[in-house]
């Protein structure tokens, strides 16, 4: 039922070329807008806008054919030249979007003492919450001016995840168990009343944390959830039909090793997708309640037939429907093959730089944010056709940093990260200047 289809990522064949135009202390160029054609890249700020004048303005024409004066027009247009600003529209402003690179991102306030957020998420009427690791949850009913902590009735303060339902507004949080398996409890709890009060869900069968993308709600208004490590043989994923007030395990029809890394609802199709550790990705197509495996398994499972998709830690859905995966091997992506499906890996991890995070905006633009790599400095990517080809987006984030949340806040359409550096364990919010939808 499976086929396999490996491509290499376009971009990442030849390293020579940036995926953004950089300046000698190494930030992203101003101005930069770069295209993709095949498997080469060429960035419009090549000519650097340096061109001397001498006319009324301050411009100076020698004398050229017409073809290289076309081409200089060009770079003025691109340099912000021609009269205008010189400023960028963002991603969906206005009705219009520009290439990724134009995305600028500035760090937003939370509470005092909270350096280790580990995941935000957002509310129809504005409200934020965030999940930190040490000082467990805190609200926002003011776009991150105050905050206002949520911890009432809970049994440890490790926040790790905080999910609102979009359809009623309640909240699902979660807890991990810091200092390593077992140390404590891990736990899911519900709130009605923005966290204000808690009530735990009847679930505790995980022995280090829960999902790291938090838990799903599914075309049904399931809550579907899951984490790591689950005793054999249970999946360590569950269902509720009545938002966690009782719980029905989930079964897998192949193992998954008892670990739930990611979980999505793919907004096209209305199945619910589940990344593991070495097992592949699943699929439901039942709200939840059963998970068939759809890809081949980590090269460390099946060597001969396996693919590079350990630790599926992040997952989304290109505009028709497909799925993009982040995993060991960086992103592949699906094609449906009638009854199976096909997996290209369309951004390739030649390094250490996982996948932790994958984003999509209402425009159908695509980001992703990878593991701590050495040779990769770029925080977060963007993909403009559906994940095909990849450029950094991350002009004001700190450079050699991991981003493992990216969601767009659907108040004031900007899109959020939690940028984390893993050696201190500290977490902080970024978000863009502008919205992106």
């Amino acid at each position: 039922m499976m086929e396999l289809q490996q491509v290499l990522g376009l971009g990442d064949q030849a390293q020579g070329y940036r995926e953004n135009a950089r300046n000698s202390a190494g930030q992203p160029a101003r101005g930069g807008i770069v295209k993709s054609f095949g498997l080469a890249t060429y960035e419009s700020n090549v000519l650097k806008c340096t061109y001397q004048s001498c006319l009324p303005g301050g411009f100076c024409l020698k004398k050229i054919n017409f073809l290289f004066l076309l081409l200089i027009v060009s770079a003025m247009l691109a340099c912000g030249g021609g009269g205008g600003s010189g400023t960028s529209t963002p991603l969906g402003a206005s009705g219009t979007s520009t290439q990724p690179g134009a995305i600028h991102w500035q760090q937003v306030n939370t509470p005092q003492g909270a350096t280790h957020v580990n995941f935000v998420d957002f509310a129809a009427n504005g409200h934020w919450f965030i999940a930190d690791m040490a000082l467990g949850f805190y609200r926002s009913t003011d776009q991150g001016a105050t905050w206002t902590k949520i911890n009432t009735g809970l049994s440890t303060t490790f926040g790790w995840t905080i999910n609102v339902n979009p359809g009623n507004g309640e909240l699902i949080a979660s807890t991990f168990s810091s200092g390593g398996a077992n140390a404590y409890p891990v736990r899911f709890y519900r709130s009605n009343d923005e966290g204000n009060s808690w009530a735990a869900i009847p679930y505790s069968g995980l022995s280090s944390a829960t999902a790291r993308t938090g838990c799903v709600f599914a075309a049904n208004n399931n809550l579907v959830c899951g984490g790591f490590w689950a005793p054999f043989p249970a999946s360590g994923a569950w269902f509720s039909t009545d938002g966690g007030q009782t719980v029905t395990a989930a079964t897998t029809t192949s193992t998954n090793s008892g670990t739930v890394y990611a979980l999505a609802l793919n907004p096209t199709t209305t199945d619910l997708w589940m990344g593991t550790e070495q097992n592949g990705i699943f699929r439901s197509t039942d709200n939840g309640a059963t998970w068939t495996v759809e890809s081949p398994a980590d090269t460390n499972v099946d060597p001969v037939h396996g693919i590079r998709d350990g630790n599926i830690y992040a997952i989304t859905f290109d505009r028709g429907g497909n799925v993009l995966f982040g995993s060991q091997g960086g992103i592949w992506k699906s094609t449906r093959t009638g009854s199976g499906f096909n997996w290209t890996n369309v951004k390739n991890n030649s390094n250490t730089a996982d996948g932790e995070a994958l984003g999509r905006d209402a425009n159908g633009t695509l980001y992703y944010g990878h593991h701590l790599d050495t040779k990769d400095p770029t925080v977060v990517y963007c993909s403009t056709d559906d994940g095909n080809t990849w450029v950094a987006c991350d002009s004001g984030l700190p450079q050699f940093k991991q981003a493992n949340r990216l969601v767009v806040n659907p108040a004031d359409g900007r899109l959020y990260a939690v940028v984390r550096d893993e050696a201190p364990s500290q977490g902080v919010l970024y978000r863009t200047v502008n919205p992106v939808q």
